[in-house]
């Protein structure tokens, strides 16, 4: 009789266990399954990009907030539209996603097409071609373009107000502005040759000139 009631108290103590553990197990799912990122938010686009982001980042629906990671969301530096971005997780189940849409910065003829060049370093697209911003002429170099573009950004010289930059087969450019004045510049470029430009054209005695030749080191020739 003994043997009986033994043997009835270890079922009943093993079927506990099962059902603590089977609780243990149902409550660990239900916690996983509440951090699971339920909605990505797409921030700061245009209509037409933001649902191409959305489609993109759809896939990422369902993974744990606590594992999603910045390189989770590598694959948008490849985007031409993408200045940059930044990703706020909202606990326990939402992320937004801040972008900054790349910006025209000039236009070049590219494999017998003109493109438009953006502040993101790349190529892109756009309905429209800006007239806003600098024609590049003489070359097909983008990254040259680019080199370029970026030293005129960090100077004095307000690239809104270029309308044309030509380049020479000897590495020199001119700079056409939009009041059709014009600076040659030597070869050997530099942000400080830039800064020299802009200097004489806010200068008394050069500003009235309408092209201005730097292209002989040391000597400023003007042509009115």
């Amino acid at each position: 009789m003994l043997q009986k009631i033994d043997k009835k108290n270890y079922i009943l103590f093993y079927f506990i266990i099962f059902l603590i553990l089977s609780s243990i197990h149902n409550s660990n799912l239900k916690l996983n399954n509440f951090f699971n990122v339920k909605k990505i938010e797409v921030l700061g686009l245009d209509k037409k990009n933001s649902i191409i982001l959305e489609k993109k980042l759809v896939s990422l629906i369902g993974y744990n907030i606590f594992t999603l990671k910045k390189e989770s969301f590598n694959f948008m530096n490849s985007l031409n539209f993408i200045k940059d971005y930044s990703v706020k997780k909202i606990y326990p189940n939402h992320v937004k996603v801040f972008f900054e849409s790349a910006e025209a910065i000039s236009t070049i003829k590219y494999l017998n097409e003109l493109v438009v060049l953006g502040n993101n370093g790349k190529i892109i697209k756009l309905e429209n071609l800006p007239t806003n911003v600098p024609k590049i002429i003489g070359t097909k170099n983008i990254k040259k373009a680019f080199r370029t573009l970026k030293m005129i950004d960090k100077s004095d010289l307000e690239i809104e107000k270029i309308m044309i930059i030509e380049f020479f087969p000897s590495e020199r450019i001119d700079v056409e502005l939009r009041n059709k004045k014009k600076i040659k510049f030597s070869t050997n470029l530099s942000v400080d040759n830039f800064n020299f430009g802009s200097k004489l054209l806010n200068d008394d005695e050069f500003n009235k000139s309408r092209i201005i030749d730097l292209r002989i080191p040391n000597k400023i020739i003007t042509y009115d």
